[in-house]
């Protein structure tokens, strides 16, 4: 018993019950004032958690600083265990590269504003709405597939956010009259801005000259993520305009020359 008190009312051990206690004290704070600005302000979610990050790095902080601090105070040599903590440290930052990586990129993209969450992205050949960003991942959920996809951050090398426009190309013999198909696709431009969904159309004139074909286009807006739906019916009405119309689709030709035995 006078072994136990004789411990408890050490220097060594009032110091270190003061040092705890303050880390815990200082931790309380840090995650009160965390919530507090989170509160009080208007961030984006890419903010959040760069804020996130940031309070839970000056937390970690702390009670590395109090934990050496204890120790100095037991007569534990702090420098010997600093430099095993930097031989792990270096370790560990080789294991925790990608992380890292990972990091830096959902900072850059947060600094450069690249997107937010509830935007469509387009990534490599995919597109789809994000559905939630760290500073590790970006998950979205594509609108070709329907699949919920996490994306490091590290992977990303080039992302677009979609605007909502988008063209059918409509390829016609070169006989037809370029003023009767300006006519035609007008009418139809307008058919299609009167679909639901549809926020305007228009009819954009030739695009390019093929092989056996015009290539005529016609443009028309929509929210991204309705892309596929309004397309299909978009085409539903550009069909009925070419059937009641008396323009036709080019079909494939293939010219054979036949030689007889003669050479003739």
């Amino acid at each position: 018993m006078d072994i136990f008190i004789k411990m408890v009312t050490s220097a060594q051990f009032i110091s270190s019950a003061v040092i705890i206690a303050v880390a815990i004290i200082m931790t309380f704070v840090i995650e009160h004032a965390h919530k507090l600005y989170v509160k009080k302000t208007n961030n984006t979610v890419q903010m959040n958690a760069i804020v996130k990050s940031t309070f839970r790095m000056i937390k970690t902080v702390t009670w590395i600083i109090s934990i050496l601090a204890v120790l100095e105070f037991n007569n534990i040599r702090v420098t010997s265990i600093i430099a095993g903590v930097g031989v792990a440290g270096a370790i560990f930052g080789m294991a925790m590269q990608d992380v890292f990586k990972d990091v830096l990129m959902g900072m850059h993209i947060i600094n450069d504003k690249a997107f937010k969450v509830g935007d469509v992205i387009k990534i490599d050949d995919d597109e789809g709405i994000v559905t939630m960003f760290t500073l590790q991942t970006t998950q979205y959920t594509s609108i070709n597939t329907g699949d919920h996809v996490t994306v490091c951050n590290r992977n990303i090398s080039k992302v677009g956010v979609s605007t909502g426009i988008y063209d059918i190309d409509i390829g016609l013999r070169y006989d037809e009259d370029p003023d009767h198909v300006k006519e035609i696709f007008t009418t139809c431009a307008k058919r299609i801005k009167a679909i639901k969904g549809i926020k305007n159309a228009e009819y954009l004139a030739i695009q390019n000259f093929e092989a056996s074909s015009v290539t005529y286009r016609i443009r028309y807006w929509c929210k991204p993520k309705d892309k596929w739906v309004m397309r299909r019916a978009a085409m539903g009405v550009l069909q009925k305009c070419i059937i009641e119309s008396d323009i036709a689709l080019p079909y494939s030709q293939l010219d054979v020359h036949v030689i007889d035995s003669h050479g003739n």
